[in-house]
């Protein structure tokens, strides 16, 4: 119901209305203002359950035997180029490359084009079989047609194994060379038969080994061989179809690219610095974890009004500060059954609340005992007791603590979890209870509307009276 301001009352009702409901409206408001709080909170426990949930993932890497096993390989010849897995085996070689893996290939005798730009394929001896040692073959007959449709024709030949290219001599005058896709002794070979009849060329493939490797006109560019490797002094020799060597030495590849006068020497090696790199990131983890916690949570400055500034959005949490004190306890508290110092290999923990890493004495400790060390920052649990848990182990239960097992498939659930949802459905309550004002306010301002307005209507009633009344008055005799 719109209201129209008092005409007869001069009264601006709809400011009068506006400034009732204004007062009506102080509950709602101070709703909305609860709603903005538990938002500003929710936002605040999110943003410390990503920093958690990011050490969590840092211990679970950690805790993986790859993280522990990383390979270091290395190579004393540029021509020698050396890959490790994560399950390579330590050790060294002496190796010499002999040979490098390549394909056949043959080049045919010299052609030219016609007015046309079109070659006679007769002339190359097609139709083509190319013949493969197991006695499959493909056979190639391209139809007569331009330099490059006749090419292109070769290599999209299905099952054939082969690339064509056109080798340009002289003006108008070419070869054509044929090449295996594969390299090797016998992935890499192949031989060409050229008879004008399918049962010619059938008899001719009769018999591989006795046939000619191509027909006449056609010469050897480079044959099909393997790769080879000499290692040692009793050059035990070792062959691969390809350039690449696999599994030399368990989870040990070799790729070469030059034959080599004189061995190179490779190696593989435990990746100390992969190691310790790993470290460092549970350790920048946790530390982005703890500034987190400090920020959301930090007490602020009472100033002389009794107004804090500077304060957190959490400021004061009793979980955020439980959160830190078990953080700093998982890493300074004794570790593994010898009740060892994580200091002793450069884990500490600061009077800033923070964990500081020092790489140099970690790698220390990893030199002398690789075993000890990897047990006290990585074990889990081989009984109840928490010193038989290793820091990483102690992080991790942290976590799962907050926020849940994340390696889980049912919802992650944990201290902060649970506070967030606990905001989440009160901002849901909240937003509920705002919307029941709006509704009740609605309800509110039509009555002031229709009270006023009935005011108005009385008023104008009484008005009409008094003109009417006066107007009697007047109409009456004077006296004197």
């Amino acid at each position: 119901m719109a209201s129209v301001d008092g005409l007869v009352s001069g009264m601006d009702t709809t400011s009068i209305i506006s400034q009732l409901i204004a007062v009506d409206s102080a509950p709602k408001a101070r709703l909305q203002s609860s709603v903005s709080t538990a938002q500003l909170k929710v936002t605040a426990y999110q943003s410390v359950n990503s920093r958690m949930s990011a050490l969590q993932s840092a211990a679970d890497n950690l805790q993986k035997a790859a993280a522990w096993t990383p390979a270091k390989a290395t190579s004393s010849s540029s021509a020698v180029t050396v890959t490790a897995s994560s399950s390579a085996t330590a050790g060294t070689l002496n190796v010499k490359v002999a040979d490098l893996a390549s394909a056949r290939s043959v080049v045919s005798g010299t052609f030219t084009l016609n007015t046309d730009g079109e070659i006679d394929t007769a002339t190359l001896g097609f139709p083509l079989d190319v013949v493969r040692s197991d006695g499959s073959y493909v056979t190639l007959q391209p139809q007569v047609g331009t330099l490059s449709q006749v090419v292109d024709a070769i290599n999209k030949a299905e099952n054939a194994g082969i690339k064509a290219v056109a080798i340009r001599v002289s003006d108008n005058t070419y070869r054509l060379q044929i090449t295996s896709a594969d390299t090797g002794a016998t992935k890499g070979d192949f031989k060409l038969v050229s008879e004008p009849t399918a049962d010619g060329r059938a008899a001719y493939r009769a018999n591989y080994a006795t046939m000619a490797a191509q027909p006449a006109g056609y010469e050897v560019l480079s044959a099909a061989t393997d790769a080879k490797l000499e290692l040692g002094a009793d050059k035990i020799t070792l062959t691969s179809p390809s350039n690449t060597f696999t599994d030399v030495m368990p989870g040990v590849s070799l790729t070469v690219s030059a034959r080599t006068a004189d061995a190179a020497t490779v190696s593989v090696g435990r990746d100390s610095n992969a190691v310790a790199s790993a470290v460092q990131s549970l350790v920048d983890a946790a530390n982005a974890a703890l500034k987190d916690i400090t920020l959301q949570s930090r007490a602020g400055v009472v100033g002389s009004d009794g107004k804090v500034t500077g304060g957190g959005t959490l400021r004061g949490d009793s979980t955020l500060r439980a959160l830190k004190s078990q953080i700093l306890s998982a890493v300074t508290s004794a570790v593994g059954n010898s009740q060892a110092s994580a200091a002793t290999f450069g884990l500490q923990s600061t009077r800033d609340g923070e964990l500081t890493f020092d790489k140099t004495k970690f790698l220390e400790a990893y030199a002398k005992d690789p075993a000890g060390v990897q047990a006290l920052v990585s074990a889990k649990a081989t009984d109840s007791t928490a010193t038989s848990k290793g820091v990483v182990e102690r992080l991790r239960e942290v976590t799962v603590g907050a926020i849940g097992d994340l390696k889980l498939s049912s919802a992650a659930t944990g201290t902060l979890t649970s506070v967030i949802d606990g905001q989440n459905s009160s901002i849901k309550d909240l937003t509920s209870r705002i919307a029941d004002w709006d509704t009740r306010l609605d309800a509110k301002k039509e009555r002031y509307q229709k009270y006023y307005g009935a005011l108005e209507t009385a008023l104008g009633k009484l008005q009409s009276q008094s003109t009417w009344l006066a107007g009697q008055l007047g109409s009456l005799p004077s006296n004197g």
